[in-house]
């Protein structure tokens, strides 16, 4: 008696020693080229822990925007994570797990693409994909059933339209698909706004703290005196004089009384 493949993938303690495909590989760019990583990562576990490790990592490395809406504030991130945790369960779900390669996450300044070992299986086309003709199918049946069961996705094979009207939602564009070099990849578009980065001889001369307060605005666009004081654990005096004191540097700039943003 020998568990099937899905057994592992669903029951294994450690799925990625038996089957090291499974390995989700996840990467953070800076900018919109593979050049220069900002987090890399490999997330390891079965489907339902690979879920949660590749929404968290979505979590951490998009930028977030802030505001406040009567006595609370509000936060946006950058892409629905609902969209892009579809694509993900899309990819554990249907992927040809027979080829030695990993599913991987890339996610630069301007787009997140998903790439998932295998192509489409025919005569299903990446046309049928975009104009929402297309019937559902899978080479891994099994793992269907149960994120069914688990109500994770919809056996009618609703994932795509689900992904559409999330972006559509957020604002952006629906998402693209292409079919290259034994892939199929999902690619989502950001809102094109640039990176805000402070770098060279405008870091020289600042402290640690200071440096983290200002990485901190790069990722998420704001920052307020409640991010500082839970950064560091200090009184919200100590969190405005931190502020205050990038402000004077022209470091970041006071937008009302919730967010600071850097300057570009």
């Amino acid at each position: 008696m020998v568990p099937t493949l899905a057994g592992i993938l669903l029951f294994g303690k450690h799925p990625w020693i038996n089957l090291p495909q499974t390995t989700i590989l996840a990467d953070r760019y800076q900018g919109t080229d593979m050049v220069r990583w900002i987090d890399k990562r490999e997330l390891n576990g079965t489907i339902f822990e690979l879920i949660d490790k590749a929404e968290r990592f979505f979590l951490e490395n998009m930028r977030t925007a802030a505001w406040s809406k009567g006595f609370r504030t509000v936060h946006k991130p950058e892409y629905p994570i609902e969209a892009l945790k579809e694509a993900v369960i899309n990819a554990l779900a249907h992927r040809d797990y027979f080829l030695g390669e990993n599913i991987l996450i890339r996610v630069f300044d301007d787009r997140v693409e998903i790439l998932s070992p295998g192509e489409l299986l025919r005569p299903l086309t990446i046309k049928q994909l975009e104009d929402l003709t297309y019937d559902s199918k899978s080479r891994n049946r099994t793992l269907v059933d149960v994120l069914m069961r688990q109500r994770l996705m919809d056996k009618r094979g609703t994932g795509i339209m689900r992904m559409s009207n999330f972006m559509k939602k957020w604002k952006l564009e629906k998402p693209t698909f292409r079919e290259r070099t034994g892939y199929f990849t999902i690619i989502f578009k950001g809102p094109g706004k640039p990176v805000l980065k402070v770098t060279g001889e405008r870091l020289m001369g600042l402290n640690d703290r200071q440096r983290k307060i200002i990485r901190f605005v790069e990722k998420h666009e704001t920052i307020t005196s409640g991010d500082v004081q839970k950064m560091f654990n200090i009184s919200r005096v100590a969190a405005n004089k931190n502020i205050n004191e990038l402000i004077k540097k022209d470091l970041i700039i006071c937008k009302g009384e919730v967010s600071q943003h850097i300057i570009h």
